[in-house]
């Protein structure tokens, strides 16, 4: 049996204790799932703190001529699917230094001093409110890094540095670490046996659907299928993994809660791969993902180096930050390169959504610009393909970014943050 949730026009199978919605299909109508002609446009948001390694971070030119730093060599197959923004600025004091920038990135407002938290909304949750009405879920906020409490020498709350996104100038959303978690929100998964795939407790409607769609939407649905089972078997290794080390260091096995993976590289993987399905199977059309906080204390062993993020920053000019900066930006095509490999329409899923990476700041307590990536085209309303350069234009608000952004998702405000005005050649 298949049922339709109207709003978001995607074929849903349930079970008494899964719900899962299917990607986008061309025989939709075939299963009773009226066409829409609305498009699904969606915004992602992923922030890395701290700053970046400036001497690989540049692009010059456009379209064929587009030329790319060292630090972009994992967005050459996508180049022309993104767009390298230099030069857009928030106030010294939205996010300059550590204790704040993430608070700021996305509401071009400087966050209070003091012990009484005041923030602003964040860009993010004004889409949710106006647009989450059309998904099973408004928004999807997600970190790889604990919160940190207390507060910054500077006086500002370490709540900014640890959260991008906020419902209101108080109340910073609560953002999932844990995979598996996060994974069961997107299919309403409340079955306490983790050995089951979700796609068993409805395959009899998958199966059904299969046999009624055609050959394309089979693969469509195969594909989709696959990346679902790839993502929990990787929980499941994860799991086991936690268990084996688990056993090894007490002698004895006890089931851990859920936890997160002990490699970072993996644990953002899986994150990214959460993202990706949500926007698939349209559970959600908007997300954000906290990378590292400001102040951060992620290690990378993986990469070879032994201290943690921050200490690294303050040599930012060295190679081994150039590591760190690389494996951000890589991070980032790896989503890109998955939600482009998504048909949707006569596009994939990555044309049809803006999907940003950015950080607070240049260099670690300096913020005269923000590192800034941002690809997708939001179904034709943004030109990709371009590096555009900010620096000494009239108009460099990041806050104006923002405001046309949302404008493109069919919001429209007369303003936001610090500004009234929307960015010029968008």
């Amino acid at each position: 049996m298949t049922t339709s949730i109207p709003r978001s026009r995607r074929v849903v199978l349930r079970s008494a204790a899964a719900s899962i919605a299917l990607p986008w299909l061309e025989s939709g109508r075939l299963l009773g799932v009226e066409p829409s002609d609305a498009v699904a446009k969606r915004f992602a948001f992923l922030f890395f703190g701290d700053g970046i390694h400036p001497p690989e971070w540049w692009s010059r030119s456009n379209g064929n001529q587009l030329e790319l730093g060292p630090a972009f060599s994992s967005l050459l197959p996508l180049q022309h699917k993104v767009n390298f923004l230099h030069g857009l600025h928030h106030p010294e004091d939205v996010v300059g230094g550590h204790a704040k920038g993430a608070a700021g990135i996305l509401t071009g407002v400087r966050p209070q001093g003091g012990r009484d938290v005041q923030a602003a909304i964040s860009m993010d949750q004004l889409l949710a409110t106006r647009l989450g009405d059309a998904t099973v879920l408004p928004s999807l906020v997600l970190a790889c890094e604990r919160p940190v409490s207390g507060f910054h020498e500077s006086s500002y709350s370490m709540l900014y540095a640890s959260h991008v996104s906020w419902s209101s100038p108080v109340s910073p959303v609560p953002a999932e670490m844990h995979p598996a978690l996060a994974f069961d929100s997107l299919f309403e998964n409340q079955s306490n046996r983790t050995h089951i795939s979700v796609l068993d407790l409805v395959s009899d409607q998958l199966r059904h659907v299969a046999g009624k769609v055609s050959h394309t939407d089979r693969s469509r649905i195969d594909e989709y299928a696959t990346s679902v089972r790839e993502v929990e078997q990787r929980l499941a290794r994860m799991r086991q993994q936690d268990r084996d080390e688990q056993q090894v260091t007490t002698g004895n096995w006890q089931r851990p809660p859920a936890g997160v993976p002990s490699r970072l590289d993996e644990h953002v993987r899986l994150m990214l791969d959460i993202v990706a399905l949500a926007f698939q199977a349209d559970r959600t059309r908007i997300a954000t993902l906290l990378l590292t906080n400001n102040l951060s204390g992620q290690v990378y062993p993986f990469l070879g180096l032994k201290v943690d993020h921050h200490n690294y920053s303050h040599n930012w000019d060295g190679q081994e930050f150039a590591k760190i900066t690389r494996f951000w930006v890589e991070q980032y095509a790896s989503l890109l390169q998955k939600l482009d490999s998504m048909q949707e329409g006569d596009g994939t899923v990555l044309d049809n959504s803006c999907i940003m990476l950015a950080n607070e700041q240049w260099t670690a307590h300096s913020a005269p610009k923000i590192p800034l990536l941002m690809a997708g085209g939001l179904h034709g309303s943004i030109k990709t393909g371009r590096s555009l350069d900010y620096e000494h234009a009239k108009e460099r608000r990041m806050s104006s970014l923002l405001l046309a952004v949302m404008d493109r998702m069919g919001v429209s405000l007369p303003e936001f943050g610090n500004s009234s005005t929307e960015l010029p050649e968008l």
